[in-house]
């Protein structure tokens, strides 16, 4: 996913259901490592290190489905940002199939937009995702250039390779407006598996054949740049388009091994539309302008479900109607002001038919002329909403409204009783579709498509209670997790959060937000007090109600938060400088003294400038730059540069977006005032050493530039000693080196044994004063990024993890533990959080 465009286009849960911009998974235990080798002439022992999720079991859209309809009938999803899984049947767990590729191969997490299996031959599978399929130069830097790519897998997903789309530069946006609602876009040819249809967002229809060339199909259809929506009320482009939405076959018009002759597409503004002549002409048959999926019954009948979400935020329409002997029969279960994501029929009974719309689930068995409606209750108990019914399958920290935005719902062909249900959370299933009222369970187990920002390691000893990690992530602001093999029981409920202003109208009986926190809302950065440890505090933005600011401090290792008494703000001028308007802080970094847990550093997205508490967030002042340049000649006061021009300069990294997540701030861990603070604005580095208040330079000029995921990182266990990486941005394909300082960022020297670094930690070493250091990234002429640990400070190195099995696709952080030795985090964008350790994770 393209981190810097992730701005506007995130709907968590109902996962962009609101906004883009845009995060998500039971005891995942995939076992990539096993034996590796030092890369080093030293080397000692060989260390078995595995890795495997943290368990979390939520968050991330499953955006699609498909089931093989012939045995093993294996069950595949697709994901906004999270890659694909295929559903391992005797073990009741979710297989990730995608964890093999980098960052790059789809600039960040990993999103499909489709996903289809060949009917024929179902251990092939096909799935359409963003990928870098050629280099260029932009800027003196070697570059991908991505475009849509349909990649194939003979082996039901365990590996996968390219089919060709990628050079005709056809958009995808998996993670797009619509991506919840639509499909499927690929789609096999059922009598011929050697024909493979695309329909794209932007690009028109798309066909693979024999020689396994794409070819733009025509033969009449409209023209994608034709439609209504392919640019914005504002004459930009609009990617968010759904415009050519499914393809579907009606079998009984072919033969086997001949092309089908009748095919459906759906297109978006336009209707939809057939071809009796296996795709060489194709027809208007009307229905509604705005087809969202389609599928054909056993007896030829085509059922398709319809829904528009307007640009400017107007009403929703949508309905359900079906297509036989020429004729749309209107069969909308339950009004038209409302989309209808998906419909889905039983595969040996034309006439059962089900339906959603957002929280509610119908089912017709009669074709569709009538319907029974249902109330997804998915959500454990929620004390805002005490009425609503629990599920008992639900992970106690998923809230009422996690049976909301529903996507699809796909009938089981080994079982028509089995019914598969998804939506911004995860997968559900009922094994009793017509029971009164079908009871639907979780399936979640190593399901993990969370979008964590950073993970923190608070060294409380586990013998007083001390959480396994914290997590600060999207969607859910975070977790306690006090066991990493165990569902956290509730996430980071900040306690005394600020209404919104602007929608005062929406929560009138509120003066504060309530506990449980009741919307989506992301934490950006989060902190701990490394001698006061029970001490952390985090930064972020919700995500339902407008862009506002959230914050916590917490002084019980993360049990409990409450909201910073005051905010960061400053009156500065409006873009157009039309006038001064208070800025808040919102999102951005904070950092955490270790020996003043009261003493913090805030560094917004968006905002004021810089600010440091000494009281805990009672007030917070301007954090000054004593190295700054002259006064400006002449003086803009209309300027906010010009009046802040001896101010702490703004990090362009931490200032792009909300939704990105940049390390460029941290405190000293051993400093025995507590006193020292580290900042980096993307060309300078600079050292505070009065709490924040005042800083000056450090090495200038001599640290990559022009990097979107910087990341500081202080020695636990030295005074001074200051590491930084320099994740290479996600377009990228030339790493950087990692940089050490020793004199508190005055000065900085690469580390010469490191090719290249992605991130940096430190974890419990064999001393207090020897700890392990871990990267990510390559060492010894590696062509793959891997996980090493150094027992040396970085002279050696292990590798931890298998570069042919595990590239930790969308890495956002590193953390490892300073309580216990062998034990690191890395947060994955998409991917939820993967620990890796040697000890074998016991069973739960």
């Amino acid at each position: 996913m393209n981190i810097l465009s992730k701005q506007l286009h995130f709907t968590p849960l109902l996962r962009k259901s609101s906004f883009f911009v845009l995060l998500v998974f039971t005891a995942a235990i995939i076992l990539v490592g096993s034996n590796f080798s030092m890369i080093s002439t030293q080397a000692k022992t060989e260390q078995s290190f595995k890795w495997s999720n943290v368990n979390i079991q939520g968050m991330g859209y499953v955006t699609g489905m498909a089931i093989a309809p012939v045995e093993p009938y294996d069950v595949y999803i697709r994901t906004d940002v999270g890659g694909a899984y295929r559903f391992d049947r005797r073990n009741n767990k979710w297989l990730p199939l995608m964890d093999m590729f980098n960052t790059n191969f789809s600039k960040g997490g990993i999103g499909l937009e489709s996903i289809a299996i060949d009917p024929q031959k179902p251990s092939h599978v096909y799935a359409a995702v963003n990928h870098g399929s050629s280099i260029i130069t932009e800027g003196g830097r070697k570059k991908y250039k991505y475009s849509g790519e349909i990649m194939v897998s003979q082996d039901r997903g365990n590996t996968w390779k390219p089919t060709g789309l990628g050079k005709k530069d056809v958009f995808v946006g998996a993670d797009k407006q619509y991506r919840s609602d639509t499909g499927e876009r690929l789609a096999v040819d059922p009598n011929n598996s050697n024909i493979v249809y695309f329909a794209s967002r932007r690009d028109g229809l798309w066909r693979s054949d024999a020689k396994q060339e794409w070819t733009q199909v025509n033969g009449g259809l409209p023209s994608a740049n034709s439609l209504p929506e392919y640019k914005k009320s504002n004459g930009k482009e609009n990617k968010d388009i759904p415009g050519f939405t499914f393809v579907a076959f009606d079998r009984n018009s072919g033969k086997a091994n001949q092309a089908t002759k009748t095919i459906y597409v759906g297109i978006h503004g336009k209707g939809v539309w057939s071809s009796s002549d296996t795709g060489e002409s194709w027809r208007n048959i009307a229905g509604e302008k705005d087809p969202l999926r389609g599928t054909v019954a056993k007896d030829g009948t085509l059922y398709v479900s319809f829904g528009t979400k307007p640009e400017s935020g107007g009403k929703k329409s949508g309905g359900v109607r079906k297509y036989k002997n020429n004729k749309w029969t209107d069969i909308t279960p339950d009004g038209i002001e409302k989309v209808y994501s998906a419909v889905a029929v039983q595969p040996d009974n034309p006439n059962m038919v089900l339906a959603i719309s957002d929280k509610y689930l119908y089912r017709s068995d009669n074709g569709g002329n009538t319907w029974k409606k249902q109330t997804m209750y998915m959500g454990a108990y929620d004390a805002n909403y005490p009425k609503d019914k629990v599920n008992p399958s639900a992970p106690k920290y998923y809230q009422s409204y996690s049976g909301t935005g529903a996507s699809v719902v796909v009938i089981d062909p080994a079982n028509p009783q089995r019914v598969w249900w998804t939506n911004g959370f995860g997968v559900a299933c009922t094994d009793n579709i017509n029971a009164e009222n079908p009871n639907f369970r979780w399936l979640m187990n190593n399901l993990e498509e969370l979008d964590p920002n950073i993970v923190r390691v608070p060294p409380v000893p586990k013998s007083q209670g001390g959480a396994d990690l914290i997590s600060a992530v999207q969607d859910m602001i975070g977790f306690r997790h006090l066991n990493r093999y165990q569902v956290p029981l509730e996430k980071i409920n900040p306690a005394n959060i600020d209404i919104n202003p602007a929608f005062k109208w929406a929560n009138p009986d509120w003066k504060k937000y309530p506990v449980p926190f009741p919307h989506v809302a992301g934490a950006t950065g989060m902190d701990y007090a490394y001698k006061k440890p029970n001490y952390a505090a985090f930064v972020g933005f919700h995500q339902w109600q407008g862009f506002y600011p959230i914050h916590g401090l917490t002084k019980d290792n993360g049990k409990t938060w409450q909201a910073f008494e005051s905010i960061p703000a400053e009156n500065m001028w409006k873009a157009e400088k039309s006038k001064r308007e208070k800025m808040i802080a919102m999102g951005g970094q904070i950092a955490m003294s270790p020996t003043n847990p009261n003493n913090m550093v805030w560094s917004p997205t968006w905002g004021p400038y810089t600010h440091y508490t000494m009281d805990a967030g009672k007030t917070w002042q301007l954090a000054r730059n004593l190295d700054h340049d002259p006064k400006p000649k002449p003086f803009d006061p209309n300027n906010d540069k010009h009046t802040h021009y001896d101010a702490l300069p703004k990090s362009w990294a931490n200032s792009i977006n909300p939704w990105l997540s940049s390390y460029i701030l941290a405190a000293d861990r051993q400093d025995p005032t507590g006193k020292t603070f580290y900042y980096y604005n993307g060309w300078t580095f600079y050292y505070s050493q009065d709490g924040g208040a005042n800083w000056k330079k450090g090495a200038s000029n001599k640290l990559p530039t022009w990097m979107v995921r910087p990341a500081i990182v202080s020695n636990p266990t030295k005074q001074g000693d200051v590491w930084m990486s320099f994740a290479r941005n996600p377009e990228e394909l030339e790493g950087n080196k990692l940089y050490r300082s020793t004199d508190g960022g005055k000065t900085f020297n690469t580390i010469a044994s490191v090719d290249t670094c992605e991130f940096v930690t430190f974890g419990k070493g064999a001393s207090d004063k020897n700890p392990n250091v871990y990267i990510f990234g390559r060492v010894g002429g590696a062509k793959k990024d891997t996980m090493y640990v150094s027992q040396n400070m970085g002279n050696t190195w292990k590798q931890i993890s298998n570069p042919e099995v595990q590239q930790f696709p969308g890495i956002t952080w590193l953390e490892g533990d300073m309580r216990s030795p062998n034990l690191v985090y890395a947060a994955l964008w998409g991917r939820g959080i993967m620990v890796g350790e040697i000890d074998n994770p016991p069973s739960t």
